[in-house]
């Protein structure tokens, strides 16, 4: 493996690049320290016994950095990680230390995103987001037949809040009020149920 370009980052900081896939960044005093030089080979006794267990550890201080703060999923913490210029194996590792120390676990962070948006938002919303999160669909649909969220509660909460009684007459009112619920993931079906069953005066 030979060092193709070593990037200043900062003032404390350099990216190193190699002729293979990888890439990673270390402190000016560590560049030093492990002689990385543009055009120099990196033997694999210097990348095993050097370069890669400090770049474990410092993706392992950055895990728990930013699980301080709050709870990632698997998907979520790689993509930080990966976004922090770490390389891919090491990302992939630390994930999987962070797992089995339970630092990260799918199933409760889904478990408490449907406990806190089951009030305000769509089946067909969480879904998306659980699923833009890295929760698989099955795991998620499973959850929400347990916790479902009341979206008639909902849809009607909007309704008022938008002075639908006062705006149905008006077709262009009425559509973009149903457009908007129908964009927040609420079926035109379960939509129209609603209208039908509060339609007396003084259900709003």
């Amino acid at each position: 493996m030979i060092v193709t370009d070593i990037i200043p980052c900062g003032k404390r900081k350099s990216r190193v690049l190699t002729d293979e896939d990888l890439a990673f960044s270390v402190y000016q005093s560590e560049l030093r320290k492990l002689g990385l030089e543009t055009g120099k080979e990196i033997s694999e006794a210097l990348r095993q016994e050097q370069i890669f267990p400090l770049l474990r550890k410092r993706a392992k201080e950055r895990a728990l950095r930013l699980l301080r703060d709050r709870d990632y999923t698997e998907a979520g913490l790689l993509e930080k990680l990966r976004s922090g210029d770490c390389p891919e194996a090491v990302a992939k590792e630390t994930v999987q230390w962070a797992k089995q120390k339970r630092y990260v676990e799918d199933l409760r962070y889904a478990e408490q995103f449907i406990a806190c948006h089951a009030a305000g938002k769509s089946r067909q919303r969480i879904l998306f987001d659980l699923s833009r999160k890295g929760i698989p669909r099955e795991q998620a649909e499973q959850l929400l037949d347990e916790n479902p969220p009341d979206e008639e509660a909902q849809i009607l909460k909007e309704l008022r809040k938008s002075h639908f009684s006062e705006k149905q007459d008006d077709p262009k009112e009425r559509n973009r009020i149903l457009s908007r619920l129908a964009r927040r993931g609420y079926q035109w079906g379960e939509i129209e149920r609603v209208i039908r069953e509060w339609q007396e005066p003084d259900a709003w």
